[in-house]
Parts: structure tokens; C-alpha cells; sequence
């Protein structure tokens, strides 16, 4: 018997899907068998493939197919070919021209940063860093640095700490009530004595500086051109005015020659 497409087969009548039955010839045995229509679907699917189902808007795969849509679908770009083979259905696509150089240099080109212009990406230098403005810097924090910090979140941190520690200093500096309770045994003055030796007459004994003396008395603490006191000479080196009405009985020298003058006031 030969094979028919279900199409092909000859009409039957109204059928009953649930309680009529169909002669349908299983090729795989060659015998006719009869079927209800509530599996006749699934009979015919089991007994045929796509070899049996004629191509419908769904096209089926064939290499010419993807060749012909890859050939119209690729496009050359520059330095580049491409060579189509219909007999073989092959696409060869193949780079045109070599290149000669790059950046000057030939042959196995291993470029680094050293090869490559600087652009709007620049470069790290060390200068660089050390003129960056510390846009954003925060004093707000007075902490210790850590290990997630920014670069800019530690120089905040760090400055924070100086301004404090800065203040406290000053402030202890200018304390001059000794803070530390030090005492005259600590720094080697135990034998000193408490006295404010700027105050003569807190003095009793020892010698006073020749510094510590007024202009106008000696060494030996005496003052001068007063009443029961010393004459001095003036910046001439001579005597100033003095009184001689006290003077009597002055020895006066034979003379041993010439005249002699005495001066008096009167």
C-alpha cells in the first residue's frame, strides 16, 4: 500500500470523535488498524517526521539558507575584505594592508606609557600630588587616623589633632602658677635660700654686687659734695665751688722764687 499524506485520504463521513473509530495504516507493521480521533493526532505524529511534513511559513534549515542571509548581511570595513565562495558556500574575511609602524617603531611593537601622548587622562607625577588642592578638607573630626581613610579624611583628622593638642599647650605655657608643683630640690637649688634678693633689705649677709651700687657712691659706700662728705671732681677734673671760710692757719711753703697769688672770694 502506498503511503498518502492525511490530506490525501479519502473522506469518510461524519464522524463521532468519542465512539467512532478510523481504518489507519501503521507502516512501521504494515497492517491496518483502527482508531478513535480523540488520538488520531498523536497517532499521526508517532508514525510520521518532518521528511512527511511538507514546509509551511516556517522554513526549514538548509546551508544555502544561512550562507545566502550571512552574504547579504556582512559588510567590509576598512582594511578589511571579504571573498565569498557560492560553489563552496565559504566567506573568507581577511585584513587589507599592513601596518608599517607605531608611534616610529617596527616589527613585534610593544608599546608602553612611555610611547603614548599624554591626553585629557594625565599622567600621575609627584608634583602633580603635591599641587592637588585640598578641596573638601574637613577640621570636624579630631580623631586617629585609620586605615580607611582617605588621604583627605586623614590631613582633616591630622590637623584637628595639632589645632587641639596646639591650644592645650598654649594654655599650660602660660600657666605660670607651676602646674607641676616642681620644686627647688628637682632642678638643684635645694641650697638656695627663699629670699627676693631684688628687696636690698631682705639682705643680711653676704656681698652685694659692685652692679647693685648707685653712681653716686663708692665702694666703700661713701656719697659725695655734701655736708661731712667727700669732694669729688667734676668732669674737667677739677674741684667744684667750695666754702674756705673754715680754712685758718694754713702753713704756706717759703717762696723760692716769683710771686704768690691767693685767690679768695669776698
Amino acid at each position: 500500500m502506498a503511503n498518502k499524506k492525511i490530506s490525501q485520504l479519502d473522506p469518510i463521513g461524519t464522524i463521532d470523535v468519542v465512539q467512532d473509530s478510523i481504518p489507519i495504516v501503521d507502516y512501521s507493521e504494515g497492517v491496518t488498524k483502527r482508531t478513535n480521533l480523540a488520538n488520531i493526532g498523536q497517532r499521526v505524529l508517532e508514525a510520521n517526521s518532518t521528511t512527511n511534513l511538507a514546509e509551511g511559513t516556517n522554513l526549514y534549515f538548509t546551508n544555502t539558507r544561512v550562507y545566502t542571509k550571512v552574504k547579504a548581511t556582512l559588510l567590509a570595513g576598512s582594511n578589511t575584505s571579504i571573498t565569498f565562495d557560492d560553489a563552496l558556500q565559504t566567506i573568507t574575511i581577511a585584513s587589507q594592508g599592513n601596518v608599517q609602524s607605531v608611534n616610529t617603531k617596527t616589527g613585534a611593537v610593544v608599546l608602553t606609557t612611555t610611547d603614548i601622548s599624554e591626553g585629557t587622562n594625565e599622567y600621575f607625577t609627584a608634583a602633580r600630588v603635591r599641587a592637588v588642592v585640598l578641596t573638601g578638607l574637613s577640621l570636624a573630626t579630631n580623631a586617629v587616623i585609620s586605615a580607611t581613610d582617605t588621604v583627605l579624611s586623614a590631613l582633616g583628622k591630622l590637623q584637628a589633632q595639632i589645632t587641639a593638642n596646639l591650644s592645650t599647650l598654649t594654655s599650660h605655657t602660660s600657666n605660670t602658677s607651676n602646674p607641676h608643683s616642681v620644686t627647688k630640690a628637682q632642678v638643684g637649688l635645694s641650697d638656695v635660700p627663699n629670699i627676693d634678693t631684688t628687696n636690698a633689705s631682705n639682705i643680711s649677709s653676704g656681698t652685694l654686687a659692685d652692679a647693685r651700687l648707685s653712681s653716686a657712691v663708692t665702694k666703700q659706700g661713701n656719697t659725695f659734695n655734701g655736708a661731712s662728705q667727700l669732694v669729688q671732681l667734676d668732669a674737667s677734673a677739677k674741684l667744684p665751688a667750695v666754702d674756705g671760710s673754715n680754712l685758718t692757719n694754713l702753713n704756706i711753703p717759703p717762696s723760692t722764687g716769683g710771686d704768690l697769688y691767693l685767690f679768695y672770694n669776698y
